[in-house]
């Protein structure tokens, strides 16, 4: 496959289809993992209450101390109610905070990140994995014809258990491989990488045939998509100098609309897919 040829039909697609070309690479930059990152940015800071403050020990006389000044004011009522708070021979030391606010740091910290990883947890589940199957089917489209936004339901009809759990299944199956090191996760996420497209062409094939054939389609593949991958360096860096903005408006459809016609050329190359009857949607 031509690299170059790959990205300027990407180009070419996204730029004929502009503006829903971005706002569908918006959705699928967050279905692929914009929420997990912004969410790490979320938590409650309680640095400063979490520092020890010095104690400083004040002794106390009842019988010298009178909030009161003047001589006709009485205390001995006050002195008779409240004077068991009070300990003549005691010095009572201002209780530092650190102890409590270290306990309120933890609580609410420990709250938040397990609020935040269950509901990142079951957003993923449930609603980004379809989504990308759906971000993903937009972009494959797009190459031939200008896409309408409609093709973001692809995702969630007519078989949306079926790519709610092939998603998350190859989710899985990448986490198992960054477990082992650095260069088995890559493997395993290039091996994976065809798995929404072949759900948007095949909503019909089963879970593990989906898995299967992504695997084999990207059979001495891998190396030529992270090749591809790697030649949008100076549109990534461009990007971070400007701090997102040109990935939102150019780089990320960019590099989806150049995947999506990386994975025609390889299906068109490989013939892996089976030839499965178009799915009815479902009313």
């Amino acid at each position: 496959m031509n690299r170059k040829e790959l990205k300027a039909r990407g180009k070419a697609a996204f730029k004929a289809n502009y503006w829903k070309a971005v706002l569908v690479a918006i959705l699928l930059t967050i279905a692929i993992g914009g929420w997990n990152a912004g969410s790490a940015s979320n938590s409650v800071d309680f640095e400063e209450l979490a520092e020890p403050q010095q104690s400083q020990s004040v002794s106390v006389d009842p019988e010298d101390y009178n909030p009161f000044p003047s001589e006709d004011f009485d205390t001995t009522d006050i002195d008779q109610d409240f004077g068991f708070l009070l300990d003549d021979d005691a010095n009572v030391a201002a209780t530092p905070s650190a102890p409590v606010s270290q306990r309120l740091k933890e609580s609410v910290n420990v709250g938040t990140i397990a609020g935040l990883g269950t509901l990142s947890a079951l957003l993923t589940l449930f609603l980004f994995g379809p989504l990308e199957v759906s971000g993903r089917n937009f972009f494959k489209k797009n190459l031939v014809e200008k896409a309408e936004l409609d093709e973001l339901n692809r995702g969630f009809v007519p078989k949306y258990w079926n790519n709610m759990i092939t998603m998350a299944l190859k989710n899985l199956f990448v986490a198992l491989g960054f477990l082992f090191f650095l260069i088995p996760g890559i493997i395993v996420s290039y091996g994976m990488e065809m798995v929404p497209y072949i759900l948007a062409d095949n909503p019909g094939m089963g879970i593990m045939d989906v898995i299967k054939a992504s695997w084999n389609m990207m059979k001495g593949h891998k190396w030529e998509l992270f090749v591809l991958d790697l030649s949008f360096i100076g549109w990534i860096l461009l990007d971070i100098l400007t701090l997102g903005i040109l990935g939102l408006f150019y780089v990320n459809p960019y590099i989806f609309s150049t995947h999506a016609a990386f994975y025609e050329a390889l299906k068109a190359e490989t013939n892996v897919l089976p030839e499965l009857p178009e799915t009815p949607v479902e009313a």
